[in-house]
């Protein structure tokens, strides 16, 4: 690696053109509900793919500040399953997942089911294990970020000074697939200024970093598995375009390429190793249905832990209260004290 200090690895070359004028994600504090269609079979209908995914997906988006979304009500929220857009991705990516295993614990609270990632023995131990060279690569990421990004549209990106990697806007929105509604949220790297619409999530833009490839084989390798999990990540929350910065083995980025969300499996169409959204969306589907039907207890200290291993199935185990119960109590109390009961939702099972 370059000996240059961190902050400073990920200076483009003087070749590379300038960055894109975007903008940081900005911090709302009011509530806009705007309803976004999102179906792939729309937007790409005429090349096939969309036409066998589990049902259409639509995304009502939603930005709020200091709200919370309890005061919606839990009426509102009874038979949503309510998560993060991580969870998801792991969800959508599994059937071409051959390395990493996953835990998701799962409770029901009045009516609603609840998702939440456990941290498996073996990403633990990874974890703590990492590198220092990892370490670094994953601040790269950052520190593009900061180069690709401006405070204001109109002003340019300054580089200089450390990133502050506790710093995050989220977008929350509101989707199905299939039968199921749900309510997430996700990390949004910045907006486009210039993109055709202003309003989100049509003007979002997720910033990636990946080495330089000079080899065929090494864009099949890329085009399998990189692209997969931005596309799941993108394809969630509506963004329509992935920047990828590719850095020099010295840790420079040299140049960009922009990667249309809706446009990536293209690259794999043809080759027959490579991976299929209306695959990821099935079994993204039939979990949900497969928690859906197993949480059917309305107990915010009853958790089930979903577990699962690269070639083997999914299994769960029942649990109670620490360590595995994730929901607040602040949450629990504040639903069940300040709130009325919502209407008794039948269960799965009914």
């Amino acid at each position: 690696m370059h000996n240059a200090s961190t902050t400073e690895m990920l200076k483009p070359c003087a070749t590379t053109a300038r960055p894109l004028p975007m903008t940081k994600a900005p911090t709302l504090t009011s509530e806009t509900d705007t309803l976004i269609d999102t179906s792939p079979g729309m937007r790409r209908s005429k090349s096939g793919w969309t036409t066998c995914c589990a049902g259409s997906w639509t995304t009502e988006a939603s930005w709020r500040g200091e709200q919370s979304v309890a005061h919606r009500g839990p009426g509102w929220l009874a038979g949503a399953i309510v998560t993060w857009r991580g969870h998801l991705t792991k969800l959508l990516t599994t059937p071409y997942e051959q390395q990493e295993g996953w835990q998701l614990a799962a409770s029901r609270f009045q009516g609603t089911l609840y998702l939440s990632e456990v941290e498996t023995p073996a990403a633990r131990a990874q974890r703590l294990a990492r590198p220092p060279l990892l370490r670094e690569l994953m601040y790269m990421g950052y520190k593009f970020e900061q180069y690709m990004c401006a405070d204001k549209p109109g002003s340019s990106p300054d580089p200089s000074g450390e990133v502050n990697t506790n710093v995050a806007f989220c977008s929350v929105l509101r989707s199905r697939l299939g039968s199921h509604r749900l309510l997430f949220s996700g990390e949004v790297d910045c907006t486009d200024p210039r993109a055709a619409s202003t309003q989100p999530p049509a003007c979002y833009v997720e910033l990636k970093t990946s080495k330089e490839m000079h080899r065929p084989g090494h864009w099949r390798s890329f085009y399998r598995h990189k692209l997969l999990k931005w596309w799941a990540q993108s394809f969630l929350l509506g963004v329509p375009n992935v920047v990828a910065g590719f850095r020099n083995p010295e840790g420079f980025v040299c140049s960009l390429k922009t990667f249309p969300t809706m446009e990536m499996f293209e690259y794999v169409r043809n080759d027959r190793d490579g991976w299929n959204p209306s695959v990821c969306m099935n079994f993204c589907a039939a979990f949900l249905s497969f928690a859906q039907n197993t949480v059917v207890q309305d107990d915010p200290r009853l958790v089930h832990l979903f577990s699962w291993e690269p070639g083997s199935p999914v299994t769960v185990s029942k649990h109670r209260d620490a360590p595995y119960a994730f929901l607040p109590m602040w949450y629990v109390e504040a639903v069940t004290r300040d709130l009325p009961l919502a209407p008794k939702t039948p269960s799965p099972k009914d």
